[in-house]
């Protein structure tokens, strides 16, 4: 196995399946899996609260801030299609990066602010839908 070293995010990409467009990443936020706790305490419960894990695990969206081309503008809300989020090929050692994938759909688009002497950056929030994944899949 090859020796991890930590990197930079330079050179992910994000790869949406029906979506042609072709989009200038600035920044992917990861995406967080959240265990439920369920509380099990009752009333002669005394100290703390009792708690167990849940059964299912929820994820929250998570946002892509793109360069915004106007001849390409926004991908579409709501069109389930598989998302991967490829990471950089970091100097491991490994040929092939890492990446997650799972079939996903955007839940929203924020176009972007246009102001002098900056970038138009948009942003979509994308949501993945548990029904394929998120799964990763670590570099070889």
């Amino acid at each position: 196995m090859p020796t991890a070293k930590p990197d930079t995010g330079h050179g992910a990409t994000l790869t949406l399946s029906s979506n042609s467009g072709s989009y200038k990443i600035r920044r992917i936020v990861g995406y967080r899996e959240n265990l439920p706790v369920v509380d099990i305490s009752y009333l002669g419960t005394t100290g703390y609260r009792d708690t167990m894990p849940g059964d299912l695990v929820a994820i929250d969206a998570f946002d892509v801030d793109v360069l915004f081309e106007a001849v390409t503008g926004l991908p579409p809300t709501g069109t389930v299609e598989t998302a991967t989020i490829t990471y950089p090929l970091q100097s491991s050692g490994a040929t092939t990066a890492a990446n997650s994938a799972g079939t996903a759909f955007i839940t929203s688009r924020k176009w972007p602010d246009m102001q002098t002497n900056n970038e138009m950056v948009g942003t979509i929030s994308i949501q993945f839908d548990g029904a394929t994944g998120p799964t990763f899949t670590a570099a070889t």
